[in-house]
């Protein structure tokens, strides 16, 4: 190699290092509608050489870990106000509904892989607040990288002064909505990678910044298994966990509920919808309630769909594909009762109308006349909040954005969104072992359709 060429190599290694840091902390231009997504994924990179491709194939650990990291660069829309900004819900109906479509067919630009000892850098130069989203089932790598540029997007309209490193977790989902019990499969294999991963997070990032879980459908899975696995030696590594239509068994989330809260330093949020269909689905096809969706044992669903479907589990596979990708479980010329419950409800999206919804029932009324100390949270550190009716996608089934961005402020906030307190029945299976009449009865923040905060 001549001196000229050996020069030219290494003037060009030093420039595209330099691009790549620039990229990395994501500044690379002076364009303010630059928007950089960091990841750690368990998808085998399928790419022989140039732009990697993650789909759905496990990163099987032979020796060097399951992980890749790297980084990938979004272009925000326009600027515009941020959804808190909104005076009224058809205003903001209309905000959440351009940013989802923009969103949704987001280019992604440039994905540069970085190596884990690059990935340790940018978390010890870092200051501040790392966001750190896992996806739920039926997501491929970029339309999971499109969900958290969303969300980063609204909270820097809102904040920002206030640096935050957005970091996606993605693990091998296929994006195949009729491999759900294969999602499942991939997301028990992605448990120990997920861990590594948040164990690497808090021993490299810096004294001064602080880590929050967001995790969307089955993806909440993942924060109660890391809380059981550090059980033995818990610590506060969160400062908030927010599970968003939690596809996880309701009895199992409250097994496992204090070994989660002892890994959280503020608050755990878990974000329920009643009308949520595909959490609908899963209940049929568990035939038990879904954190997200805690309201019966999933038995009355089931019945209602095996008639439609055919009997047994076999018959709820063979249509779960359609049933979970439309998330309408009661389609065709059903006239049950929860069918009709779901058909106004897909009718429901940011109604002003909804404001009886904001009440609680007769029964629970009387049950709290009787007793007042029945009311109680649903852990010393969490807060139930109901958003049904708080509909952009797939019937409420979506990480809901616009609320999460404010919950991860330093100061927490509800806005644009107003809450009441509210009750629910326990399920159906919890208030027959307790002999039909209540315990204690869990308080939930309800977003309250009627108005918005100003």
């Amino acid at each position: 190699m001549t001196r000229l060429t050996l020069f030219l190599c290494i003037a060009l290694m030093g420039s595209t290092n330099a691009c790549m840091a620039q990229f990395y902390n994501g500044n690379q231009s002076n364009n303010s509608r630059d928007l950089t997504v960091f990841y750690a994924t368990s998808r085998y990179n399928e790419s022989p050489s140039g732009r990697p491709l993650y789909g759905g194939a496990r990163h099987l650990d032979i020796g060097a870990g399951s992980l890749d990291y790297g980084a990938i660069n979004f272009l925000r829309p326009d600027q515009g106000p941020a959804c808190v900004s909104a005076t009224n819900w058809n205003d903001l109906r209309n905000v959440m509904g351009s940013r989802d479509t923009y969103w949704k067919q987001a280019s992604v630009g440039q994905i540069a892989p970085m190596s884990a000892s690059e990935f340790s850098r940018q978390l010890r130069d870092f200051h501040g607040l790392i966001c750190v989203y896992v996806h739920g089932y039926d997501m491929t790598f970029e339309d999971t990288a499109r969900e958290m540029a969303e969300l980063v997007d609204e909270y820097k309209r809102r904040n920002s002064n206030q640096a935050i490193l957005p970091i996606l977790f993605s693990w091998p989902s296929p994006g195949k909505t009729a491999d759900y019990t294969g999602d499942e499969a991939n997301l028990e294999w992605s448990e120990k990678p997920f861990r590594d991963f948040i164990d690497l997070l808090v021993s490299e990032k810096n004294s001064d910044s602080y880590v929050d879980l967001i995790a969307h459908s089955m993806g909440s899975r993942y924060a109660f298994a890391y809380g059981v696995a550090k059980s033995q030696a818990p610590r506060a590594v969160f400062r908030n966990v927010i599970l968003s239509c939690a596809d996880m068994d309701y009895h199992t989330a409250e097994q496992k509920k204090e070994d989660l809260e002892r890994c959280v330093g503020r608050s755990l949020y878990v974000l329920t919808n009643d009308s949520d269909g595909p959490l609908l689905t899963s209940q049929a096809l568990h035939a038990q309630p879904r954190l997200g969706r805690p309201t019966d044992n999933g038995q009355t669903v089931r019945q209602n769909a095996t008639g439609l479907i055919g009997t047994g589990a076999s018959g709820l596979l063979a249509a779960k594909a359609n049933l979970i990708g439309s998330g309408n479980l009661f389609g065709g010329s059903n006239k049950s009762q929860l069918f009709n419950e779901l058909k106004g409800v897909a009718n429901t999206f940011l109604r002003k109308d909804m404001g009886s919804a904001n009440s609680q029932s007769p029964e629970i009324n009387n049950w709290l006349n009787q007793n007042q100390y029945l009311s109680r949270e649903w852990g010393t550190k969490s807060r139930l909040v109901d958003t049904t009716g708080f509909v952009t996608i797939n019937m409420g089934h979506r990480l809901a954005w616009p609320l999460v961005a404010g919950l991860i402020l330093s100061d927490p906030t509800y806005s644009p969104f107003v809450v009441t307190s509210i009750h629910k029945r326990p399920d159906t299976l919890l208030l027959k072992q307790m002999g039909g009449s209540p315990r204690y009865l869990y308080r939930y923040d309800k977003i309250d359709l009627s108005r918005l905060g100003q």
